[in-house]
């Protein structure tokens, strides 16, 4: 009789090993599919990111069409499908039957998906609860019939099972549809399809997407931009994101002859100079071969690499959204709320967080139809992918909650937590890395890098919300002001005149003392098939003057702006113009007309709008001139052509004295 086995020998015996399929199998939560309402946005939340994913590497715009149908009581039948260059036969089993399966795992660059988890996790999911094949429908422009496939995942070997192959002819040229029926649960709201591609047509413009529900209501988010952006460079890894086990096996994998070459053609920011300095450094031969380097020359290696001064990774690896259709994009999608501002979105220059490019982007809309007495709405995205869940575990969400918003004009308990008012703000990271707090990307971890650039971001747009809440608020107090004037004096000189006999004298030296503001205001309307922008610059101050006017506008609408009155000079690349106005004595009015043509998206916050020589307590609905503005008139023009003026009735001696009023005015001399 053979010896008794040992404990040890038993409990080895029970070893195997365990498929990544049959891991996430029985950890689903990990992966989004921990409940009915979160598995159906998870799963078409992989399907669209795919989608758009492989229609911008095409350079095609995107048109993708979400079909969410009920089968039973507890069961949706889900259906993407996208109009992308399509996937070839012999690859559509392992992209969506087998988990970390992709083409961009390895690439360093930004995309939305990189793992290879997301959409086959989405048929392990469906195999699971109904034990219904997902069926792949895929066509490439050079076969005239698509394949259709059925599949599951064999969860114990990570494999694909396919269950049937067919051919179809299909109307699309090439595209991509997938077909999964799973236990799901469907609602409009919060955390919801619905609200995923809201979010989703706001940092993507160029796409078209379409939601068919379960009742049947079609909703389409038409695209707001034809522009299919830049596919993102491939760039090769930067020495400061290196660690060290990760540099031996570069040097080992390496086919170049010597370390020096390593260092300088696979590796990002290493000039020739910069390899000699690493290797002095490191006390290695540039000619040593880089499988002979390790142990302590390889540590010394790592240092020196993080210690020389290097060129900082290259922002062609990421793939921003921009200002211009952050705007375009919250404007296309925010319609139906019309929000009375739209502040500048900001766009952080790119900046490196462990040897990764990253950049930061916020925009920032305020009142309108936006509810004024609950919090601020935000919406997170990380490489143009919306956020829905973790918001509280979120370093985006922290900064926000950290930033002392009562400075900049909105409601905050305590100067912490997410404040309140009619104010939504879009937070957007963009990076070759994202630092998600898990497999699930629902949140981004915390990084002092990404946190600083955050706070600056949020910090511009909060100014700019800032100053346009400080522009209403003088707006608001002076149109009150001056309509109790108007109300008030005219009857008060009428019952004065009256009781002394004398006629109803010009009020207009007391008005413009009382009000001492240069007035800009600026509506816009539809007019002739076109936009007009019409600009009226009133002089509210008790003396005559020649006024500077500046106005700066998007550097996308310069181009088709028509000014009816001719500027004295432009700046195309900066979008800027000029007048100078005719002389304006108290309460005259001048008006400047901007047109441009239909569809362009115009509102009166896009022209920004600056006068010279007047301070900031002294103008309503305009900023002084920016002392790095070097387009001024010498002071001598302005005083010449101010020379000469009659005198304002009710300024000779004993009355009121305006000259001395000037300095009220705010007129500063250019000491330049």
């Amino acid at each position: 009789m053979p010896p008794a086995k040992s404990l040890a020998q038993q409990l080895a015996a029970k070893q195997r090993e365990i498929s990544v399929a049959e891991f996430f199998e029985r950890n689903r939560q990990i992966l989004g599919f921990d409940n009915p309402l979160r598995a159906l946005l998870t799963t078409v939340k992989e399907g669209v990111d795919n989608a758009l994913d492989a229609c911008e590497e095409a350079q095609v715009l995107p048109d993708v069409k979400i079909e969410i149908d009920r089968e039973g009581t507890d069961r949706l039948r889900v259906a993407v499908e996208d109009n992308g260059p399509g996937i070839l036969k012999r690859e559509i089993p392992n992209v969506f039957g087998r988990l970390l399966y992709g083409s961009r795992f390895h690439a360093n660059r930004q995309s939305r998906g990189q793992q290879g988890i997301g959409i086959s996790a989405a048929v392990l999911y469906a195999g699971l609860t109904t034990a219904r094949p997902a069926k792949v429908t895929s066509k490439v422009a050079e076969e005239e019939a698509a394949h259709v496939v059925e599949l599951l995942i064999d969860t114990q070997k990570n494999l694909p099972k396919v269950v049937s192959e067919d051919l179809l002819l299909w109307d699309r040229p090439h595209g991509t549809r997938i077909e999964l029926l799973l236990k799901a649960k469907y609602q409009r709201g919060r955390q919801s399809p619905f609200d995923y591609l809201k979010g989703t047509a706001i940092v993507n413009p160029h796409a078209r997407l379409t939601l068919v529900e379960p009742d049947g209501t079609k909703v389409t988010y038409e695209r707001a931009s034809n522009d299919v952006p830049p596919v993102p460079k491939e760039v090769a890894p930067h020495p400061y994101g290196l660690e060290l086990g990760e540099l031996a096996y570069r040097l080992k994998a390496s086919n170049k002859p010597t370390v020096s070459e390593v260092l300088q053609k696979e590796l990002a920011g290493v000039t020739p100079r910069a390899a000699r300095e690493i290797l002095e450094l490191a006390k290695i031969s540039g000619k040593s071969s880089p499988g002979d380097v390790h142990g302590e020359a390889l540590e010394r290696l790592l240092e020196a690499m993080h210690t020389v001064p290097l060129v900082a990774p290259s922002a062609e690896s990421l793939s921003p959204i921009g200002p211009m259709l952050i705007k375009r994009g919250l404007r296309n999608v925010l319609g139906e709320v019309r929000p009375e501002y739209y502040a500048p979105p900001v766009s952080r220059p790119p900046k490196i967080r462990g040897g990764f490019p990253f950049l930061v982007e916020v925009g920032l809309v305020y009142g309108g139809g936006l509810p004024a007495d609950q919090p601020v709405q935000l919406l997170r995205f990380a490489n143009r992918v919306p956020l829905m869940f973790q918001q509280g575990a979120c370093a985006v969400t922290n900064a926000v909650q950290n930033l002392d918003w009562r400075r900049y004009g909105l409601d905050q308990k305590g100067g912490q937590g997410l404040p309140s008012g009619p104010c939504l703000i879009l937070v957007h990271v963009a990076s070759t890395k994202i630092p998600f707090t898990s497999e699930a990307k629902e949140a981004v971890a915390e990084d002092p890098e990404l946190d600083k650039e955050l706070t600056l971001a949020l910090q511009a747009a909060a100014r700019h919300l800032r100053t346009h809440i400080s522009r209403r608020t003088r707006r608001e107090f002076a149109g009150e002001k001056f309509a109790i004037i108007l109300k008030i004096l005219p009857k008060l000189a009428e019952k004065t005149s009256a009781l002394v006999g004398k006629p109803i004298p010009d009020l207009t030296p007391v008005i413009t003392k009382i009000m001492d503001v240069v007035s800009v205001e600026t509506t816009v309307a539809p007019e002739g098939g076109g936009i007009a922008a019409k600009t009226e610059v009133t002089n509210y101050t008790p003396r005559a003057r020649v006024l500077e006017v500046f106005v700066e506008m998007p550097q996308e609408l310069f181009p088709v702006a028509k000014f009816d009155q001719a500027p004295e000079g432009t700046d195309a690349e900066l979008g800027r113009a000029w007048w100078t106005l005719d002389k304006l004595v108290p309460s005259a009015r001048a008006s400047l007309r901007v047109t441009f043509p239909k569809g362009s998206e115009v509102d009166a916050s896009d022209l920004s709008w600056f006068i010279a020589g007047v301070d900031e307590a002294h103008l309503l609905g305009a900023e002084p001139l920016p002392g790095d503005w070097d387009v001024r008139l010498p002071r001598a023009v302005i005083e010449a052509a101010e020379a000469g003026l009659e005198p304002i009735p009710g300024s000779e001696e004993g009355e009121v004295d305006y000259d001395a009023a000037e300095g009220s005015a705010g007129v500063e001399d250019d000491e330049g």
